[in-house]
């Protein structure tokens, strides 16, 4: 969230100032007939009202009463590849950022290049995602809300990021490769099952079912920007933002 500096304090005090030292300054002219008097008493009285409002409005930044804090989340969304996972979190983020939130984007395609020598198998993408997790989670504590998209297959590393977190939202969206291939112009599925890919989620091995994700969203009958839309409607009203 967003805070005055003390240069925008000091400004915004200078120009209200001004504006009202003017007012009292005509006030006094009209009723007195004396220019001099009028100038006198409205600069006496923009001195002493500056200070006054700068220091009435520092001590009020330095007071509780009435101040809310938002709380950091993790958004976490999973799929089997090409399910959508990149297009939704880009737009959720954009949608979230326009309420001035603090928040980090974290995605697979940024974020496995810095780990290049993590496989695709069992035990190396738990740790992986425990990982990445465990980063989103920190950053959370810190106040910064974390929006991660990626493949996650396995429940057991999910359920180690929501016990890390505060504020875990999982979100699943719902897909299947053959609706993906008949949509997917890079052929990714047909790939795999000619060989080309191994370890895919979804086709190779099953994507293991969440307990109880805060979101389900069945992306066959749905857009990137309705899932998106769904997916900040539950943060708006859950943080009533």
């Amino acid at each position: 969230m967003y805070r005055d500096s003390k240069l925008r304090t000091i400004t915004k005090t200078i120009s209200w100032r001004i504006w009202a030292t003017l007012t009292t300054t005509l006030l006094v002219y009209l009723f007195t007939g004396e220019l001099k008097t009028a100038i006198e008493v409205g600069l006496l009285e923009m001195v002493a009202k500056l200070l006054l409002y700068y220091f009435h409005e520092r001590l009020w930044d330095h007071l509780s009463f009435g101040k809310r804090e938002f709380p950091g989340f993790v958004l976490w969304i999973n799929g089997i590849p090409r399910s959508g996972k990149t297009t939704v979190a880009g737009l959720v983020y954009k949608k979230l950022k326009n309420r001035k939130l603090k928040l980090q984007l974290l995605d697979s395609h940024d974020v496995r290049p810095l780990f290049p020598e993590t496989g695709f198998g069992h035990e190396e993408v738990n740790t992986h995602i425990k990982r990445v997790g465990h980063l989103a989670a920190m950053l959370e504590k810190n106040g910064i809300s974390c929006i991660a998209s990626f493949v996650s297959p396995f429940r057991e590393s999910r359920e180690f990021i929501r016990s890390q977190a505060n504020n875990f939202i999982e979100v699943h969206l719902d897909n299947d490769p053959e609706t993906i291939s008949r949509f997917d112009p890079s052929g990714f599925y047909d790939k795999a099952r000619k060989g080309d890919f191994q370890h895919v989620p979804g086709l190779h091995f099953p994507f293991e079912d969440s307990v109880a994700p805060e979101l389900n969203i069945d992306m066959r009958s749905k857009t990137p920007e309705q899932a998106a839309t769904e997916i900040f409607q539950y943060v708006k009203n859950r943080f009533e933002l």
